[in-house]
């Protein structure tokens, strides 16, 4: 079963849509100071963050994601040289998305902010609870009490599974953030 969300940034220029495929996909809550420190960059934090420091993102597949419009918008950036890339965009800073910085990797954590529900309820039947919240010791303020300290281990079986099955499907294409092996948009090394 699939269903198709809306997606767009808060000033509506770029648009796009998202296949939230059953069992392609996890629900999750990263307090990850790397997080923390891209909302920074965008000097957008209380748009992006919530009260603890988090972000809300659908891991799922590149290419569940297409972007229909405002491809011109879209930019890259690097917290340190190897690392994820983070996707935005330039007419209202807002996170679009991270991906490793391979496109063979078959992998997008994509911001919730970004998708378009009627309501509370169309969102948690769609995406359903969270099912894990991972870094728990970078929260603002108090930790979340059902947040792990670290990046659980126990949730590693799942994300291996989870790549090793996109990689058998070539689920890493195409892709809204490579075309021909290459990013859509140089990145920036913010360190």
């Amino acid at each position: 079963m699939s269903n198709t969300v809306m997606l767009e940034c808060s000033c509506g220029t770029v648009k796009g849509k998202l296949e939230v495929v059953e069992k392609s996909f996890f629900h999750v809550h990263c307090l990850c100071c790397d997080c923390q420190s891209f909302a920074s960059h965008l000097n957008n934090k209380d748009k992006i963050l919530d009260e603890h420091g988090g972000t809300e993102v659908v891991q799922t597949y590149p290419s569940l994601m297409h972007i229909s419009q405002g491809q011109d918008k879209i930019a890259c950036v690097q917290l340190r040289g190897k690392g994820l890339y983070r996707w935005h965009t330039t007419c209202c800073n807002m996170p679009l998305a991270n991906t490793m910085n391979s496109p063979k990797v078959p992998f997008v954590g994509v911001s919730v902010k970004l998708m378009k529900f009627a309501s509370e309820q169309q969102k948690m039947k769609i995406l359903g609870p969270v099912i894990m919240k991972a870094f728990g010791k970078y929260a603002i303020g108090e930790m979340p009490k059902d947040a792990h300290v670290r990046f659980p281990l126990s949730f590693m079986p799942k994300i291996m599974g989870f790549m090793l099955k996109g990689m058998f499907k070539k689920m890493n294409s195409p892709s809204p953030f490579f075309k021909e092996n290459k990013p859509v948009a140089k990145a920036h090394v913010l360190s």
